[in-house]
């Protein structure tokens, strides 16, 4: 690969994806393309030569703020990194971008199992001070370690690619990729043909779960005791018992179900001793829960599912005891007995399989501790696009806006809160606005209420207004 091909190659897709280093009629400026590059001195390649891409209020040459996509190559150009990187001036407008979850999550889909070891992100991208951690990982590009030791703590995000591994088509790919989120970021591309050559470039949105059931009863059979924990309408209960239907019915076996509350206890779930009238006799029997009746059947020798759903609802040490003790997939027959009335139990069934369910968005989550979750395989169903079936239709403008909301304003832990696929489907539009001003809005408001997605209120309030007429704060 030529450097001069190489970086004109980059200068041409900028402009192809929108971007104008020269304001044009009907056709502003919205970039200053950057070529800090003189091939006939090495040295300066070892001192931050580079090309790229800066704000357009930015002056040619010298030192700039805010964000940038620039590439820095060796002089060979058989390695360059990538990056996306602050001016040494700071921020001047960006810092406020630079706060939003929305712009990591975007530039983390470049994130490829295929490059693990060359791509590197910060946690913050608002922080210019702390060193990229491609630091570490100099080896075989030497030169350009100094390039990398001067800029490192304003690269959040930074790939270097080896030019000689991969072929030149794919060589494009990683920067096309690079250069399309960034051209993205910028909200460039003036017309149908630049905004969809914008999306063909874009990384696919990697989701790491397969939600399916049978993938799920996959991970069932192997682990017996699993955990599917999502945020409300992403299909939990749904999926468990979907997984019943198909694997635990009939001939094939058996499923119990219990769904857990404030108000369950140990002789609910496990055994207990209950009262008896019979007339004006007052007596005592033995009362033995869901989970003993599944342990019985599964002495049948069939597949035995026990549904737990919302297990977090419920104060687990309480309503568990000593049965605790017992889950445990590969603990076999314990040396000590757990008694539960005539019953000495030192194992679960090797046939008996548990699928607990649990609501991220349930403030309750804080009493699940960590002996459980050690003893739980934990999957999580995140809020997906489905087909529309049955009659019902999916609005999946609807679930990609609220979808974009939440990745651009929610944190981490408030991600846990979006509302799954199963609030989008309604027979009709005006069945989908119903929906929306009946579920979904009161559910928004709470979390408004509880401090959650402070960032995203007039957002939400003009999408509501647009969609109802009316005004989500009076």
């Amino acid at each position: 690969m030529k450097l001069n091909d190489f970086i004109e190659n980059v200068k041409n897709k900028s402009e192809s994806f929108g971007f104008c280093f020269e304001s044009q009629p009907r056709k502003p400026k919205n970039a200053v393309w950057r070529k800090n590059i003189h091939p006939e001195k090495e040295a300066d390649f070892r001192k931050g030569a580079y090309f790229g891409l800066v704000n357009a209020d930015e002056e040619p040459t010298g030192a700039y703020s805010d964000f940038s996509l620039v590439i820095f190559p060796n002089a060979e150009c058989s390695h360059f990194v990538i990056a996306l990187g602050v001016g040494s001036l700071g921020f001047n407008k960006d810092f406020n971008v630079a706060t939003l979850p929305w712009l990591r999550r975007s530039f983390s889909r470049l994130r490829d199992d295929k490059y693990a070891g060359n791509q590197f992100f910060k946690v913050d991208f608002s922080d210019i001070e702390s060193p990229s951690a491609i630091l570490n990982h100099m080896d075989g590009v030497e030169d350009l370690r100094e390039v990398m030791s001067k800029y490192s703590t304003v690269l959040p995000a930074c790939q270097i690619v080896e030019v000689e591994k991969y072929s030149e088509d794919e060589v494009y790919d990683i920067v096309w990729q690079w250069l399309a989120t960034y051209a993205a970021f910028r909200e460039v591309g003036n017309n149908k043909a630049q905004k969809a050559e914008i999306r063909k470039n874009l990384p696919n949105q990697k989701d790491l779960d397969d939600y399916s059931e049978d993938a799920i009863y996959k991970q069932l059979i192997k682990e017996r005791f699993i955990i599917l924990q999502g945020a409300p309408g992403t299909g939990k209960t749904w999926t468990a018992n979907k997984i019943a239907e198909q694997h635990f019915s009939g001939s094939e076996g058996k499923t119990f179900f219990e769904q857990f509350h404030a108000e369950t206890t140990y002789s609910d779930f496990v055994y207990g001793i209950r009262p008896k009238t019979d007339g004006t006799v007052l007596s005592y029997e033995e009362h033995y829960g869901i989970l003993i009746d599944a342990i019985d059947f599964a002495a049948s020798g069939k597949p035995t599912l026990l549904i737990i759903d919302e297990i977090n609802r419920a104060n687990l040490s309480s309503v568990l005891g000593p049965v605790f003790y017992l889950f445990e997939k590969n603990a076999g027959e314990r040396s000590n007995y757990i008694k539960i009335g005539d019953k000495k139990i030192t194992k679960l069934p090797d046939n008996l399989y548990v699928i607990a369910t649990m609501n991220t968005a349930d403030r309750s989550l804080a009493v699940v501790d960590f002996a459980l979750r050690r003893r739980f395989y934990w999957i999580t169903l995140r809020p997906h696009a489905i087909e529309s079936k049955n009659g019902q239709h999916f609005m999946i403008d609807e679930f990609e806006r609220f979808s974009e909301l939440f990745s651009r304003y929610a944190s981490s832990e408030e991600l846990n809160l979006q509302p799954g696929q199963s609030y989008f489907i309604a027979e009709s539009a005006e069945g989908w606005n119903q929906r929306l001003r009946y579920e979904l809005v009161p559910l928004m408001k709470e979390y408004f209420n509880e401090g959650y997605l402070k960032n995203a209120i007039s957002e939400f309030s003009d999408y509501v207004y647009a969609k109802l007429g009316i005004d989500l704060y009076e």
